[in-house]
């Protein structure tokens, strides 16, 4: 069984509202087009820090306490 990759397009949710609200342009959505290993089970994407960055998006970090 080979691996398997995918041209992807990830676009900023919340910019994409914004430019439903005419508050940013259409230019002004962020997007990144990426090519991927696809996990062929998965049902999540997780993206890296890199591509948070270059959105600005803040990080959701869980702490689990005993």
């Amino acid at each position: 069984m080979g691996m398997v990759h995918a041209n992807i397009e990830i676009i900023n949710a919340a910019d994409l509202e914004l430019a439903d609200r005419m508050q940013i342009g259409e230019e002004e959505i962020r997007r990144i087009e990426i090519s991927c290993l696809v996990d062929s089970g998965a049902v999540m994407l997780t993206i890296n820090e890199d591509i948070r960055e270059l959105w600005g998006c803040a990080s959701k970090i869980t702490a689990r306490r005993n």
